[in-house]
């Protein structure tokens, strides 16, 4: 199935599954893996282009050494697994049938257990009980085939950063918008149903990570959210959002007052916007982790707000599926970590500081590491916005 232009369909060139599936199998042959049974959704999606909103269903993607990889699906999937990806090889599971059967039944067909078979142990997918019912029934001993992937995942293809760059312009539509909504008496609902209008309007897809905007008191609570409270005058409100193309996100985090406020609300927010600054300029290829998130760290210690920081300054974004957008088990930015950048590498970054119970502010952009430094690819000014 070709790309059908913004449309359902296979969203890269072969050649990019080619080369995303050739880096897989040169991380196999390196650890003596003859068959990688993906079950992280993502990863699946990233190999293959296989893309549904039925992410709770039981489903396999195997890879091996040589020849096309095999999917298996629920059979209500087939047919969105035929259209949205390039695996020829779709065996379906019916609903009446035991899927971790079925996946034996695979197996023993392709002559595969008594192979060195590996298992993403690390699937948000997959629970204790769920991998129990499975190696029950395989009767082997499986590899943890945890962060294979993931490992091709960490550097973006050029098509990948178009997505990106793409996303980007959905997650401002929906800032914007969410920014100029901003009233005393307004619910945090009908602020957040204008950013969500916005974003899709423009043609995000559904979002990987619940929004957050988050007002007053609350915005002080790390990962609170909308959840109709009436908003007044001399609120802090903040916004993390971000909008999705072809399951890429470009995260965005902006703050706001209403009316009049307390001056330390604007020193905390610069220092945020300081840091970030400091930590965009450290960036590029050959420093590490750590590097950056010092420069970001350091500013925050040095203005006294360590305590209301306490946190890694980015994570690597790129593909995802609800609940997060982050692919920060991949690679993040956090302190003394001595893991190198490298072009192509997208962050976001997100320094933010509360006082706890009181307010809360913060900045974000997401960051593209390039061959001399980094570009930001989210673009949305970056003053501390002022509702009247």
């Amino acid at each position: 199935m070709a790309i059908i232009g913004d449309q359902i369909g296979v969203p890269f060139t072969q050649e990019e599954y080619d080369e995303r599936l050739r880096r897989v199998r040169s991380v196999m042959e390196k650890k003596g893996i003859e068959v990688l049974m993906v079950r992280e959704p993502i990863n699946v999606h990233y190999l293959t282009g296989y893309n549904t909103i039925g992410l709770s269903n039981y489903e396999i993607l195997f890879i091996t050494l040589e020849g096309d990889p095999t999917l298996l699906v629920r059979f209500l999937e087939r047919q969105i697994a035929f259209i949205t990806s390039r695996i020829k090889d779709v065996r379906p599971w019916e609903d009446h049938e035991n899927p971790y059967t079925a996946t034996r039944d695979v197996m023993v067909e392709k002559g595969w257990l008594d192979k060195k078979v590996a298992f993403e142990k690390s699937s948000n997918y997959m629970s204790v009980k769920d991998y129990s019912l499975l190696t029950g029934a395989l009767g082997i001993d499986l590899i943890d085939g945890s962060g294979i992937v993931e490992e091709g995942r960490m550097i973006k293809s050029p098509a990948e950063i178009e997505f990106l760059r793409r996303a980007a312009r959905f997650t401002e539509a929906g800032m914007k918008a969410g920014m100029e909504s901003l009233a005393a008496g307004k619910t945090e609902n009908e602020v957040v149903a204008r950013v969500f209008k916005a974003m899709i309007a423009a043609g995000s897809e559904y979002p990987s990570s619940a929004p957050i905007m988050t007002a007053g008191w609350k915005s002080g609570i790390p990962h609170t959210t909308f959840n109709r409270l009436k908003l007044k005058k001399e609120d802090v409100v903040l916004f993390e959002i971000g909008g999705v193309y072809n399951r890429y996100t470009a995260a965005l985090m902006r703050s706001a007052v209403i009316g009049q406020y307390d001056p330390e609300i604007k020193l905390m927010y610069d220092i945020c916007v300081e840091a970030f600054q400091a930590a965009i300029d450290t960036i590029k290829p050959g420093v590490t982790s750590g590097e950056v998130d010092e420069a970001c760290r350091s500013v925050i210690e040095k203005a006294g707000y360590y305590e209301n920081f306490r946190k890694r300054t980015g994570y690597s974004i790129g593909s995802s599926y609800p609940p997060s957008w982050g692919e920060g088990h991949i690679i993040d930015l956090k302190k003394d970590d001595p893991r190198v950048l490298e072009p192509r590498m997208v962050f976001h970054m997100p320094p933010a500081l509360r006082k706890y119970n009181k307010f809360g502010v913060g900045i974000s952009e997401t960051v593209l590491v390039t061959e001399t430094g980094c570009e930001v690819l989210t673009n949305f000014p970056r003053e501390l916005y002022i509702a009247k």
